[in-house]
């Protein structure tokens, strides 16, 4: 695609690996100046970027986290969380690049355990000085430390790759419901100056955007320049999105990066991404924008033997089922899991899903216990030691990293796992939803020219997005019912509330209405008992409880827009004349009252960025005006000249 073609030469689309060529690595331990980041600015960044992390695997500490640009006030859990996450657990490679994401819970300080971290500020003259020292040192150090391929072979490195931690060592899992998101660049390539031969670091991105598409690019062309350049790579790669457009969801921006430009379009909410060009096999000459929720790597490449079990896969992630996820490498499996999670949109994934899941993971002991899994848990995992705990999980999915189309080559060295698993999705479910088998036969015909596989993935994903789209048709429908009628200028000033969901009648107009979603055929229950089991375990599912949450907000929020509208559009000059005084007054006061909450809005307008944990601007600061809707300001003139006739 021509969004993304350099960014395949730094780090892959398809294939799992890639070298930079022969740099030694010292460039990251030049004495180049670093600029610190003012307040203000680090608002600016903080839109898209939290903070960039370089994580060096320390014989004496393990994987720590050798620096943050800018610093960032993270826990010492965060910070453990951060190093063990950004170091593969895999011996898929023995020298060469990976480029991977995870989702880690936040634990924020007041939630810790220990001592906040001291974690050097590369920006600090001194430190920057002592960081170099300790570069210097790690690397000398890398000397005694295995190689991933060897240690696959070692006693030893099997048993840090199978054994879970201490039991005192891994703290009880946080109660936040924040995430950070971590989109990593593993560097492991021979060095002749190192004893061992090898060379280990991984450069991060951290953000509270779950746009993964978009970090991976941008951390795939980062990675490569960094490694190459130093640290100013950062400093002008910082700058750079710090002049960058809010994200505002929906939007198509051009984005300048590292001296070109990355067209980028942003989902809308939890809306499916499916460009215009997604059902045309051949595009037209201009570049088409990067989609920012979708991975890379086409769908059919990650599940191309998986496919016709796809419909039983949405079917779980659609009732929030716990699924372990098991690849032989980070990459693999991070990426599967996102596509899983897409295959449901517009239906918000209410669950736990971590797209790299590891067994020093602050959660680990909540999340992958000998008890029952916990409903709407979706673990990424690369260690075989899963397979032993999670053995009791009712569905897993195995993956075969052999469909990225990964091969040995002269410049890349893959280390062959023997008697490897086969692809398979193992589930106790029978699924209730009729596949499609005409696309199916459509997109394994597509998938067996190169050429066509992207457009394959494209028919793939708009399919599944239309299907959960009819599966909701019969909750909206419903949901419209409870809504009230439109307002007056004589209705009540206290809206009526949406009336409560009632499963039973949800499912007696399912019967009356029936649903566009087809069931099953070849199997002994009916259609209409295939359809009313779907939908029953539908609202008993966390999916459910979130969707209904969001319906109910989205249903109030229409209500006050029709209020609005209705004060807005109302003849307010008749009313004052052929109504009772008492009731004029009301529509006074509730004009006042409406312009009053806009005022508020107006005056303090949502900010973009993430939670206020990680916010350095101050109640006093100003915010910028062209970040008040436009809207707003309209609906403020048209109800203050209601209320000039009115007065």
């Amino acid at each position: 695609m021509a969004h993304s073609a350099a960014g395949r030469e730094s780090h892959g689309d398809v294939s799992l690996l890639s070298l930079m060529g022969d740099e030694s690595g010292d460039a990251i331990t030049a004495p180049a100046a670093i600029a610190a980041v003012p307040d203000g600015q680090r608002n600016a960044l903080q839109r898209w970027v939290l903070s960039l992390a370089l994580v060096n695997f320390d014989l004496e500490l393990g994987p720590d986290v050798e620096f943050m640009y800018p610093p960032l006030g993270i826990s010492k859990e965060e910070k453990d969380n951060i190093a063990f996450s950004s170091f593969p657990d895999t011996t898929v490679f023995s020298d060469g690049s990976l480029v991977f994401s995870w989702r880690v819970r936040e634990v924020p300080l007041e939630e810790s355990r220990a001592k906040p971290p001291q974690i050097p500020d590369v920006a600090q003259p001194v430190r920057h000085a002592s960081l170099r020292q300790k570069t210097r040192r790690s690397s000398a150090m890398l000397t005694r430390h295995t190689s991933l391929r060897s240690a696959g072979r070692a006693a030893r490195g099997f048993l840090q790759r199978t054994e879970p931690p201490e039991p005192d060592a891994s703290p009880m899992s946080s109660r936040s419901t924040s995430y950070i998101y971590g989109y990593t660049f593993f560097r492991q390539r021979r060095d002749a100056s190192l004893r061992r031969g090898y060379f280990q670091k991984s450069l991060v991105i951290l953000t509270h955007l779950p746009h993964v598409a978009l970090f991976t690019e941008l951390v795939g062309r980062l990675g490569a320049h960094f490694f190459e350049h130093g640290l100013p790579v950062l400093e002008s790669f910082v700058q750079e999105v710090i002049a960058w457009p809010d994200p505002r969801a929906g939007a198509t921006l051009t984005l300048p990066f590292l001296g070109q430009l990355l067209h980028v379009a942003l989902p809308h909410g939890h809306e499916a991404q499916n460009g215009d060009w997604a059902q045309t096999s051949k595009r037209g000459p201009q570049p088409q924008p990067l989609l920012a929720s979708v991975p890379q790597t086409p769908l059919m490449a990650v599940f191309r033997s998986l496919v016709p079990s796809l419909w039983l896969i949405w079917e779980c992630m659609l009732l929030a089922e716990p699924i372990l996820v098991v690849a032989r490498d980070p990459r693999t499996v991070s990426e599967a899991v996102w596509h899983m999670v897409d295959l449901v949109r517009p239906v918000q994934y209410a669950g736990d899903f971590r797209p790299y899941f590891h067994i020093h993971d602050y959660d680990f002991k909540a999340l992958a216990t000998r008890n029952k899994p916990q409903a709407g848990t979706t673990l990424g995992v690369t260690n075989p030691f899963f397979l032993q705990t999670c053995a009791h999980w009712p569905h897993r999915l195995q993956l075969d990293s052999a469909a990225f189309g990964t091969s040995a080559t002269p410049d890349v060295h893959v280390q062959r796992a023997a008697g490897a698993a086969q692809a398979a999705f193992t589930s106790p479910r029978k699924r209730h939803v009729s596949k499609d088998r005409v696309l199916l036969r459509e997109v394994l015909s597509l998938a067996e020219q190169p050429a066509e596989l992207e457009h394959a993935s494209a028919l793939l994903r708009h399919y599944f997005a239309d299907l959960t789209e009819r599966f909701l048709a019969p909750l909206n429908r419903y949901m419209a019912s409870l809504i009230p009628a439109d307002f007056t200028l004589s209705s009540p000033a206290e809206a009526p509330q949406v009336h409560p969901f009632n499963r039973s009648a949800f499912l007696a107009s399912l019967k009356t209405h029936s649903t566009p979603l087809r069931m099953r055929q070849r199997t002994l229950s009916t259609a209409s008992t295939l359809r009313h089991a779907l939908y029953s375990d539908f609202l008993q599912c966390p999916n459910f409880s979130l969707w209904l949450q969001s319906r109910i907000a989205a249903a109030e929020e229409e209500q006050r827009q029709r209020r609005i509208a209705a004060l807005a559009d109302g003849d307010v000059v008749t009313f004052g004349r052929t109504r009772p005084e008492i009731e004029v007054v009301d529509l006074y006061l509730r004009l006042v009252q409406e312009l009053r909450a806009i005022d508020d809005a107006v005056a303090r307008p949502a900010a973009s960025g993430p939670g206020q944990r990680w916010r350095t601007m101050q109640e006093s600061d100003p915010l910028p005006v062209q970040s008040v809707p436009r809207a707003l300001v309209t609906q403020r003139a048209r109800l203050e000249a209601q209320l000039g006739k009115l007065s």
